[in-house]
């Protein structure tokens, strides 16, 4: 009874089941098999870009790499999620119901997967649940349309700051962004020489790391909030 307990006290942790009684969860137990698979950490990709989404998937424990390349392939977007964690619940349905990021483990993980079609058989059904989801997909939904609010911008920096809050609008902590310097000018409207410029300073300052063809930046919220 003890491994039973201890078990639902940790689903019910996670995102869209917080708040969800641990009866509840038991009540969905033979259909849903609620068991989180256990992998360890690996380069192989568990989920590729573009990928069909047909699971609700759950980071129980450890840490996800996410990569994600743009449509024109200019450029790479690198970033990590950290347990417990909702993995692209946005994608599951719509227009385009495939994965927008490529995931592989960086530590060894503990993933819990819900097939599609019992969402709407049986955790729909759930009021909190529901609510949880509801509150989910409008945060992400204003997220982004914040991120994409036209804004006139004069100051190279300020439209700097304002292309990696829209490509990393989800994102947390260290991320990092490969692209070549030429790219990176065209998307903001300026030179290549003060894109250069402002990323050195902001080197200097302690904010990104610079490298061949990338960049890290040590805390993207703290980059994008940061002022002169």
């Amino acid at each position: 009874m003890h491994d039973l307990s201890t078990r639902y006290a940790l689903l019910t942790q996670l995102p869209l089941f917080s708040g969800v009684s641990s009866t509840e969860l038991l009540g969905w137990e033979d259909a849903l098999k609620l068991f989180p698979d256990e992998l360890p950490a690996s380069h192989i990709p568990l989920i590729r870009q573009g990928e069909h989404c047909s699971h609700l998937l759950f980071l129980v424990e450890g840490e996800l790499h996410r990569e994600h390349c743009s449509a024109e392939g200019n450029y790479t977007l690198h970033s990590y999620i950290q347990a417990p964690a909702v993995i692209e619940a946005d994608r599951l349905f719509g227009l385009t119901p495939t994965y927008k990021h490529t995931y592989t483990a960086k530590s060894d993980i503990k993933i819990l997967a819900i097939r599609k079609t019992f969402i709407g058989s049986h955790l729909m059904k759930n009021d909190v649940f529901r609510l949880n989801l509801l509150n989910l997909l409008s945060a992400t939904a204003q997220k982004r349309d914040s991120a994409l609010c036209p804004l006139q911008l004069n100051n190279p920096e300020e439209r700097l700051r304002l292309f990696l809050e829209r490509v990393f609008v989800d994102c947390d902590g260290e991320v990092e962004i490969r692209i070549l310097m030429d790219d990176l000018a065209r998307y903001i409207g300026e030179t290549r020489l003060t894109v250069s410029r402002l990323l050195n300073r902001w080197q200097e300052e302690g904010l990104i790391r610079l490298g061949r063809g990338k960049f890290v930046i040590h805390d993207i919220r703290k980059c994008i909030l940061s002022r002169p």
